[in-house]
């Protein structure tokens, strides 16, 4: 299987759209608020640290301030890893 990470889409009332490319074919991912979003990409210390306010972790050595921008970087840079939500 090949994935490839191709963006991520804000939609009205604070959802979002992560698009890859599954195989040659458009797949996506609905997460429902940033709360979603962020829970897909930090891990459960980060996520409850983010949550009260202390940040987002540095991402390969850099800060990112913007969680939209952060979750677009840390995706394109694991996207393998979300090859098993597209499985089968």
């Amino acid at each position: 299987m090949t994935i490839k990470f191709a963006g991520i889409d804000a939609i009205p009332a604070d959802c979002y759209i992560l698009n890859f490319i599954v195989d040659g074919k458009d797949e996506t991912i609905f997460c429902q608020g940033i709360e979603e979003l962020m829970s897909t990409v930090l891990t459960a210390d980060e996520f409850d640290d983010w949550l009260s306010g202390e940040g987002l972790p540095s991402l390969n050595g850099k800060k990112i301030n913007d969680e939209v921008e952060f979750a677009e970087e840390y995706i394109d840079k694991t996207a393998d890893d979300f090859c098993v939500l597209f499985e089968n």
